[in-house]
């Protein structure tokens, strides 16, 4: 690792570099990294494996935090919301993240964290420097997780270098495995085997190719379930469908921009499996949380930016819920 002094280009963070240099130098052993299945987590995990070589494993629930899959010393959670979870190992740890924080974490936790980041921009903060050719691995985390006209020095010096399109394309195509309810690991190979988003654009890699069709999957399906018109009951704007694909958060993102006064909530009843997926999005000042709340449904994640998995049962609750909630105060 370099002398923290080399990267003090970066704008913020200098005493978070400092601390993680510190932690990496008493851990020294091998490390896994547990990380979210969205372009965010997958780049931040790819920055993290670039960097330090250690293991990787996706983490395809966002309501609680897995037992190791492989041997380690020490672990790194990138992206991961686990603000109630007490960790399932007794390891020393890293939280690189901007969801809300543990609230219990283990003597040996160092957490780096922002609200206002995304993940893999501070895990390529933590890790690398400033004029790293890595840079745009971070830069597709901030334009999934964060939007193009987030004033971010780094994404925008990538968006100059490389373009919106090519961007854009690459961070729908690392986010179709999760939304066609496939291998995340397949798009994590995606960044780590390519150099620069114009020779991940033209690979024809296996991972590329798999990616390609869980595109294709994906499009049908969000197709179908655009289809579906909101049903209206106070603040709340329900959205519910069946898929076989989780692409219920794509849906609520889509509706978000339509409904400005609505808290947009999404349920995809999959197909698939025997659970109800909920996105959760919203504007302006509403906090979907606190909305949603009063329907007796508990979401993770942000202010306007959160989700659930609900048992089908207990979805039906919520959905009475819903249909007396303009009668509730």
């Amino acid at each position: 690792m370099e002398n923290p002094a080399a990267r003090r280009g970066h704008p913020s963070g200098g005493d978070q570099i400092v601390a993680l240099e510190e932690w990496l130098a008493r851990h020294p052993g091998p490390a896994t990294a547990l990380h979210d299945f969205d372009a965010d987590g997958l780049a931040a995990a790819a920055l993290w494996k670039l960097r330090l070589g250690g293991t990787t494993q996706v983490v395809r629930t966002r309501q609680n935090l897995p037992e190791l899959a492989n041997p380690a010393e020490s672990v790194f959670l990138l992206d991961l919301s686990c603000p109630e979870d007490r960790f399932p190992w007794e390891l020393p740890t890293v939280v690189i993240d901007h969801h809300p924080l543990p609230q219990r974490p283990p003597a040996q936790t160092l957490l780096i964290h922002d609200t206002a980041r995304c993940s893999a921009w501070l895990t390529y903060e933590a890790l690398w420097p400033e004029d790293s050719p890595h840079a745009w691995i971070a830069a597709l985390g901030i334009l999934s997780d964060l939007g193009d006209s987030m004033p971010s020095p780094l994404l925008q010096s990538q968006l100059e270098r490389w373009g919106m399109n090519p961007l854009r394309q690459l961070t729908s195509l690392i986010n179709s495995a999760h939304r066609a309810a496939g291998d995340c690991d397949q798009a994590l190979l995606a960044l780590l085997g390519h150099h620069s988003p114009s020779e991940m654009l033209r690979s024809d890699h296996p991972s590329l190719v798999y990616l390609r069709e869980c595109q294709r999957k994906v499009r049908k399906r969000l197709g179908q379930a655009k289809q579906i018109s909101p049903v209206k009951r106070g603040r709340i704007a329900l959205v519910q469908f069946e898929s076989d694909c989780p692409v219920q958060s794509v849906i609520a993102q889509i509706w978000k921009s339509r409904l400005a006064e609505h808290v947009v909530l999404v349920a995809n009843r999959r197909s698939d499996t025997a659970e109800v997926q909920i996105s959760a999005r919203s504007r302006g000042a509403l906090d979907a949380g606190k909305i949603l709340a009063q329907i007796g449904l508990t979401v993770r994640g942000h202010a306007q930016s959160a989700g659930a998995v609900l048992k089908p049962e207990q979805w039906e609750q919520i959905l009475e819920n819903f249909y007396a909630y303009p009668h509730q105060r």
